[in-house]
């Protein structure tokens, strides 16, 4: 069933006040995305080479004993709960409308280049995967092909300048069984290997470098509203020092530089580290130490200041690290912003956070129209 915004914020917001239900029983504000489609700056699709099943994909489907499999191509998102499928996607509201023509372009290319697609199965093929970001203040695009060896790659320069002429052309080439390994050996195609984006709030503007690896929050228009409120939160703490933590290439630390005195992002990508090393030249901060540790490590061998500090928590889905939560508890430090893009894995670091701070105000940001996650901002007080 196709829902309108209103209504699908309204579901989102239900489940999240049941979940934090245990520590808050009051109104929670929600801040609606800007943009209620074409809103994400960054995608990732995959080739697969799989067998064809019946619509809609049941991954409990069994044929026919002694049915010859028939195996198809695909180029889209991975089906959800497994991870040698995709759906071959032909329509998109999420990303860019361009999309779609830019897929049709590749996929065009690789039937002429004869590129066998992986099969994630057998590990065999030769096209893996594309990255795309997509720079919302700037224009500036970067394309990365994912491939499981070398090969010519100017038939896909074409194809992209096709329908993007000026986008940035990379290619990676992952030859490890997993998707999960990351983008490594990163060559240019055309272009720079990274984009620039601002962040503008009010009279204020920062710029970002982006690499392929950098973490970015997806929906740079909502991101900055958080962004902005993050700020008015620091604006009335005056705290001396701020923390970081899963901090990506620096957005909150930029953005929150003229407020304190010193500034620590940890984050453990090391691409994204250099990446907010970069953005604080190019911003012209010099408060701000970058650290390249998983948190949890920095935790166990730095011990926070407890005095006028502000910790922000911005962590992946999976939420905090067990040592991470528990550091961050007995930190002692007065107060903590912890934004999260999972309400299960916040509820559950609550839990144990709960016992040594009060909650102040809970927020949530719709950074995913037309899917069921939100984003969500939570103040906490030391008691």
């Amino acid at each position: 069933m196709d829902l309108g915004c209103d209504a699908q914020v309204a579901l989102k917001l239900a489940e999240l006040r049941k979940l934090l239900a245990p520590f808050w029983s009051h109104d929670i504000i929600v801040h609606k995305s800007p943009a209620p489609e074409y809103y994400r700056n960054k995608i990732e699709v995959s080739f697969c080479n799989q067998v064809h099943w019946p619509e809609p994909f049941n991954k409990n489907y069994r044929r026919e004993k002694g049915a010859p499999l028939v195996f198809e191509t695909a180029l889209g998102f991975k089906v959800k709960g497994t991870w040698d499928r995709a759906v071959d996607i032909e329509e998109c509201i999420i990303f860019e409308p361009w999309l779609i023509p830019l897929l049709n372009a590749v996929r065009a290319w690789a039937k002429a280049e004869n590129l066998a697609y992986y099969d994630g199965r057998k590990h065999t093929g030769v096209l893996r995967g594309m990255m795309m970001r997509s720079a919302k203040n700037t224009g500036q695009k970067m394309i990365v092909l994912i491939t499981a060896q070398e090969i010519e790659t100017a038939g896909f320069i074409k194809a992209v300048e096709s329908v993007l002429p000026d986008a940035n052309i990379l290619h990676s080439v992952n030859i490890s069984v997993s998707d999960g390994a990351g983008l490594a050996d990163i060559r240019i195609l055309k272009g720079r290997n990274a984009i620039e984006e601002k962040i503008i709030l009010g009279d204020m503007e920062k710029t970002f470098r982006l690499s392929a690896q950098s973490f970015f929050q997806t929906n740079t228009l909502a991101a900055q509203e958080m962004y902005g409120r993050v700020r008015e939160v620091a604006k009335q703490l005056k705290p001396q020092t701020i923390y970081d933590l899963y901090g990506g290439a620096g957005s909150f630390s930029l953005t929150c530089a003229d407020i304190a005195e010193k500034l620590f992002c940890v984050e453990n990508v090391p691409a994204a580290t250099v990446d907010g090393e970069a953005n604080a030249k190019l911003n012209d901060v010099k408060n701000v130490k970058f650290v390249c540790a998983q948190v949890e490590d920095y935790l166990r061998h730095n011990k926070l200041s407890a005095h006028n500090s502000l910790i922000i928590l911005d962590p992946p889905r999976a939420g905090l690290h067990p040592a991470a939560v528990k550091a961050v508890a007995q930190s002692c430090a007065p107060d903590i912003v912890y934004i999260s893009c999972n309400p299960v894995t916040l509820a559950q670091n609550l839990e144990r956070m709960a016992e040594n701070y009060t909650i102040k105000n809970i927020e949530a940001f719709d950074f995913f129209p037309n899917t069921k996650h939100i984003e969500t901002l939570v103040e906490l007080k030391l008691k």
